[in-house]
């Protein structure tokens, strides 16, 4: 009898062993899956995870909606369909919400109002919950090898979740910051835009015509949020620039283009040691090197050139030409864009031109009239 309860004692330590070493595992593999600041790709890894680690064939993200109290979903795998869910509506997501408790079902038609998950089987839900309020709920369903979820699947996507809505709060938070730190920075660039005429807008359009090639491009969107602030911090360097210098009517002298030349440096250094701005700085330093390396500030050519840079040479460019200065008036858009591609294989990567002309070209007769 003691023998029988030695060994029976034995399998349970064992078992509650192998369950803490599981989830200790799990946490370690976690602290790399949401290492990211992206939201996006940390609600797809959850999802990912999630159907690997407790074995389901369909999983959804979905956020809740502070103002509206509405859920949406974030992300998903299997199958799914966001009408399935009656905005936070049904009583047993709303359950899982108001106690941020996760709750667990095998037989669907016991659950009052199931309508909203019609289809969907031994459904397991789980709350996204940050400090001191929930984010949302993960939605697990369709067991891959049994029908019912078990009290460790609860326990694993707990941890899940719960790694996931920390990681989830901090790329909030690191949002919110950046937010403001770039909204500091665009008003110093407005300061900088108003001080004189002939740059008023200069920023924005440079910003709308380097997006219009980077989607011409097929850029992806993370590619192209990094070049849109790129875009719009490109002249911060001008802040350090004599007012006198900017303001001049006439043409500037050779000392006065050597000051002027300084402000991608510039702009470097301002924004050196803001680990937000880490990724762009290339492009902002490097925005006036020439294609085949004759001129330009640093000497660089061809595909040492970083793209951001290249982007932003030909919207530059073209914003500035096509603008009025007070020692020229600004040139026409067809005339302006014909010179452009002209200088592609030159001043400008020739992709790059290329794009930007079918981009532009779509846009009559709003630009070329």
């Amino acid at each position: 009898m003691e023998k029988h309860n030695a060994a029976s004692d034995l399998r349970l330590t064992v078992r509650e062993l192998s369950n803490v070493y599981e989830e200790l595992s799990l946490l370690y593999k976690l602290s790399g899956l949401f290492s990211t600041l992206n939201v996006n790709e940390i609600c797809e890894n959850l999802v990912n995870e999630a159907i690997n680690t407790v074995g389901v064939k369909t999983a959804a993200v979905l956020f809740l909606n502070e103002e509206t109290q509405a859920l949406y979903t974030k992300a998903h795998r299997g199958d799914w369909d966001e009408d399935r869910i009656v905005d936070g509506g049904i009583e047993v997501i709303a359950d899982v919400l108001e106690n941020s408790k996760p709750i667990a079902f095998c037989k669907l038609e016991n659950v009052e109002h199931q309508d909203s998950l019609h289809g969907l089987q031994s459904v397991l839900l789980c709350p996204l919950a940050g400090k001191g309020k929930t984010l949302g709920l993960m939605i697990l369903a369709d067991k891959s090898s049994e029908n019912e979820f078990y009290s460790n699947d609860v326990k694993l996507l707990k941890v899940i979740t719960t790694q996931a809505a920390m990681a989830i709060e901090n790329a909030f938070l690191y949002q919110e910051i950046e937010d403001l730190l770039l909204g500091t920075i665009k008003s110093f660039v407005k300061a900088l835009e108003t001080t004189t005429q002939w740059t008023a807008g200069h920023t924005e359009r440079v910003t709308m015509y380097a997006q219009g090639i980077a989607a011409e491009m097929g850029l992806d969107e993370k590619k192209m949020e990094r070049l849109r602030i790129c875009s719009l911090l490109h002249d911060i360097g001008k802040i350090a620039v004599p007012r006198d210098i900017l303001n001049k009517k006439g043409q500037l002298d050779s000392e006065e283009w050597k000051e002027i030349k300084k402000h991608p440096a510039l702009g470097v250094t301002i924004l050196s040691g803001l680990k937000s701005f880490d990724d762009i700085l290339d492009g902002i330093k490097y925005h006036h090197e020439y294609w085949d390396g004759t001129k330009g500030l640093f000497g660089l050519r061809g595909e040492d050139i970083p793209l951001m840079a290249r982007i932003l040479a030909v919207a530059d460019a073209f914003d500035a030409m096509t603008s009025d200065r007070p020692y020229r008036s600004r040139k026409k858009i067809g005339e302006t864009l014909n010179e452009i591609v002209g200088l592609a294989d030159r001043q400008f990567d020739p992709t790059v031109v290329e794009a930007f002309q079918k981009w532009i070209n779509r846009q009559h007769p709003a630009f070329l009239l």
